[in-house]
């Protein structure tokens, strides 16, 4: 899940200074932006700590017991879907 923001009703990706001030937002704006952007970033360490634990751990167990192909790849498919969910950079 790629981070967003909002500026003038239209959503952007992009968090760079240049392009945040070439849309019109002072340093204040950027700033606060930056900071969300940054706070989100943290949050999502416990976030997928927390998803690894609940979705993806149990299909490892399931793995090391069975020893199939199947279940390696559904547990490698689930770390792969966490770590898309809950990006840290």
């Amino acid at each position: 899940m790629e981070q967003t923001y909002i500026f003038n009703n239209e959503s952007h990706k992009d968090f760079t200074a240049a392009y945040m001030t070439a849309l019109g937002m002072d340093q204040e704006q950027i700033d606060s932006v930056i900071a969300q952007r940054d706070f989100e970033l943290s949050q999502n360490v416990q976030k997928r700590e927390a998803a690894y634990k609940r979705e993806s751990d149990p299909l490892y167990m399931e793995w090391q017991y069975d020893q199939t192909e199947e279940a390696g790849q559904k547990w490698r498919d689930k770390v792969a879907e966490i770590k898309e969910r809950f990006p840290l950079a």
